[in-house]
């Protein structure tokens, strides 16, 4: 009888290890995707608050600026980094929209800059710290600007 009691109290333990485990794994994927519209696949606007004539283009999802990229994207989202990277940090990148290496490296100097952590990837914690660019629609030139 005490053979038994120990060999069910031994499924039982391993049983809900498992359940406990692939739910503790189900929460870790799903709460990171559901922070994010998606991969940035265009632009979208926004003007500088008080000053309407002055507008970053920023990369988005679908209208939606919480996106993510990282290398190897290819979109009119790398493209709003890339002009914002060379405007407002100093760098030469061809805008072309192309995540690459320089892209990369450019945007881990921009994030050196602001003290964030200079993974070169994109994502919320970025577009939230660094100084974008910030065009003037009614002359030449423009600003940076936080957001």
């Amino acid at each position: 009888m005490y053979k038994l009691r120990a060999l069910r109290t031994r499924v039982w333990i391993s049983a809900a290890a498992v359940a406990l485990s692939g739910a503790g794994l189900g929460l870790a994927t799903a709460t990171p995707a559901s922070a994010y519209a998606g991969y940035c696949n265009g632009q979208a606007s926004k003007a500088m608050s008080g000053a309407g004539h002055f507008v970053a283009k920023l990369p988005a999802y679908n209208g939606n600026i919480d996106c993510q990229m990282y290398k190897g994207a290819n979109s009119s989202g790398v493209k709003a980094l890339q002009i914002t990277l060379n405007q407002c940090y100093g760098r030469s990148l061809d805008e072309d929209g192309i995540f690459g290496s320089n892209t990369k490296t450019a945007l881990m100097y921009a994030q050196g800059q602001e003290k964030i952590g200079a993974d070169g990837g994109y994502g919320e914690e970025t577009r939230n710290n660094i100084g974008w660019f910030f065009k003037n629609t009614r002359g030449s030139g423009g600003t940076c600007a936080f957001l």
